[in-house]
């Protein structure tokens, strides 16, 4: 027989997860179900599980890389443990199957094999088991100070309830509903495909076990009517767009005693004139004027929280600059702090000049030096640089 990692195709490195998905790959092309009469087929089958079923053993496999199949001979069990040649029988390659396809998260063997029939659990039982009722999800569009200050906002949804009238059962009265006589009750049917029995929901009764005979005609046999609602909502201070609030419990009514689903409410904040945001701070374009940025200035501006708060803009000051508010920015929606609220200055160049102005302006330019402007003398020295290297 070849090397077991010849025989899944996996290096001798490979992790326990590859050599799990190697396995259920061959396992599933050999299988005697795929292959009915193909004794070569039912011979690679015994040799790939053999491999795995040792492999998978992290014991078993620290042996069998020092000592090769003979040293697995002190192992108790079926297959290569035994120190056989082989699986004694088909029973034990099966069982290592199934044992590949079981639990540890990953698809099952129904779902790989047959493709399905199980649902998500793979238990039988599950079919009947009461479930979640569904989610719903709503927009809500907030103003900018709501989003800073937080706010309560009144929701009007629309969900499904439990039929008052019936209690929920769907019928007017404990006569009005008999057990489904194809499934018998358990709301699943069972078909035999090879060595497995595969169960599937009831077409009849999908899977109720219980058939209406009588429905309430409030709910016509549902159990549950739709029903407006109003909700009030707690946004907390901070939230952004795209942000999420769940409120448990208040999406639809669940099935079968079931618990209900959930409500989840989708923020988007609407911009705002005078502000911008960034992150928790807040960004606010100050225009100031040519005399008040030179000579310097006090200025009032407002925060998104409809206070004043007074800044001091030194002589000299050039477009662009930002002054620093602290704690006049958004709070973090985790209750972590806050940002501030960035004053950027912006210069204004005057226009529609009188005469009179024009002629102020002339006689302050003719009074300008380099000292006056800073900036201007170090981009007139990279000029000059740049020319006499051109």
């Amino acid at each position: 027989m070849a090397d077991y990692y010849d025989t899944l195709e996996v290096p001798k490195t490979a992790t326990p997860e590859e050599i799990k998905k190697a396995y259920r790959k061959k396992a599933i092309q050999f299988h005697p179900d795929k292959n009915p009469g193909d004794a070569d087929a039912e011979g690679r089958f015994k040799e790939i599980s053999e491999a795995y079923e040792v492999l998978s053993d992290e014991n078993k496999r620290q042996v069998y890389d020092r000592y090769g199949k003979e040293g697995l001979g002190g192992f108790a069990g079926g297959g290569a443990g035994a120190g056989g040649p082989g699986f004694a029988s088909m029973e034990d390659a099966l069982r290592t199957f199934m044992d590949a396809f079981g639990g540890g998260g990953g698809e099952s063997i129904f779902e790989s094999f047959f493709g399905g029939g199980f649902g998500a659990s793979g238990d039988p039982s599950s079919m009947r088991m009461a479930r979640q009722g569904a989610s719903k999800r709503v927009n809500l569009k907030v103003s900018f100070e709501e989003a800073a200050t937080g706010v309560e906002k009144e929701l009007q949804i629309s969900n499904l309830v439990s039929c008052g009238d019936c209690g929920g059962k769907g019928s007017k009265g404990a006569d009005g509903v008999k057990a489904c006589n194809q499934c018998g009750g358990n709301g699943q049917v069972f078909e035999q495909r090879g060595f497995f029995s595969m169960s599937m929901t009831c077409p009849q009764c999908q899977g109720e076990g219980q058939i209406i005979t009588d429905p309430c005609s409030g709910c016509r046999g549902r159990g549950v009517v739709k029903e407006k609602q109003r909700v009030k909502v707690g946004i907390p201070p901070g939230v952004d767009t795209g942000m999420r609030l769940k409120m448990a419990g208040y999406g639809d009514s669940g099935h079968s005693g079931g618990p209900s689903g959930d409500l989840y409410i989708f923020i988007q904040v609407e911009p705002h004139e005078v502000f911008e945001r960034e992150g928790n701070d807040v960004l606010l374009s100050l225009p100031v004027s040519f005399a008040e940025a030179a000579l310097g200035c006090k200025k009032d501006v407002p925060s998104v929280f409809n206070r004043s708060c007074r800044i001091t803009i030194p002589e000299g000051t050039q477009s662009g600059k930002v002054f620093r508010i602290k704690g006049e920015g958004f709070p973090n929606v985790h209750g972590r702090g806050k940002g501030d609220l960035l004053v950027r200055v912006i210069v204004e160049t005057p226009t529609k000049l009188s005469g009179k102005q024009k002629d102020l302006l002339r006689e302050f330019a003719e009074l300008e030096g380099p000292a006056n402007l800073p900036h201007n003398k170090g981009f007139l020295d990279k000029l000059k640089g740049f020319f006499k290297d051109n």
